[in-house]
């Protein structure tokens, strides 16, 4: 597996989501150097909960975009976001019960699952936001 970089293909020409994005990309990121470079469990730890809190920051915004304009697949977003974040806390408690072992697995499943939501449901709200605003 290797570092997510970022391409224009995830943009979806909002930018205080795109930032956003690139910063969730980039925890992601210093967690698999993190595993690849076999660090303490104290650093891991330390990448999951900048990761879990930056993650809730973030859907805490998009979700507050959403019903600002009325997203008709509000719901369904925000069920995708909470299960990543249970996801997340899952890892934050077995690595509590130092449990985790940080597998490449692990680390490519965050990254499937963040570009797959980027490209999937965050470009779909995207679209929705330009034609709402004329853009």
């Amino acid at each position: 597996m290797t570092s997510i970089i970022w391409k224009e293909s995830f943009s979806l020409g909002i930018e205080a989501i795109d930032s956003q994005h690139k910063v969730l990309l980039s925890y992601i990121n210093d967690l698999h150097e993190a595993q690849k470079n076999s660090a303490s469990q104290i650093i891991i730890r330390d990448v999951i909960e900048k990761l879990h809190d930056y993650t809730v920051f973030h859907f805490d915004m998009e979700e507050k975009m959403q019903l600002g304009c009325n997203y008709d697949k509000y719901e369904i977003h925000k069920e995708e976001h909470q299960w990543f974040i249970d996801k997340l806390k899952e890892l934050d408690k077995d690595l509590g019960k130092n449990n985790l072992l940080l597998s490449l697995k692990t680390v490519s499943f965050l990254k499937d699952w963040t570009i797959n939501h980027i490209l999937g449901s965050d470009k779909e709200f995207g679209e929705y936001l330009k034609i709402k605003e004329g853009v």
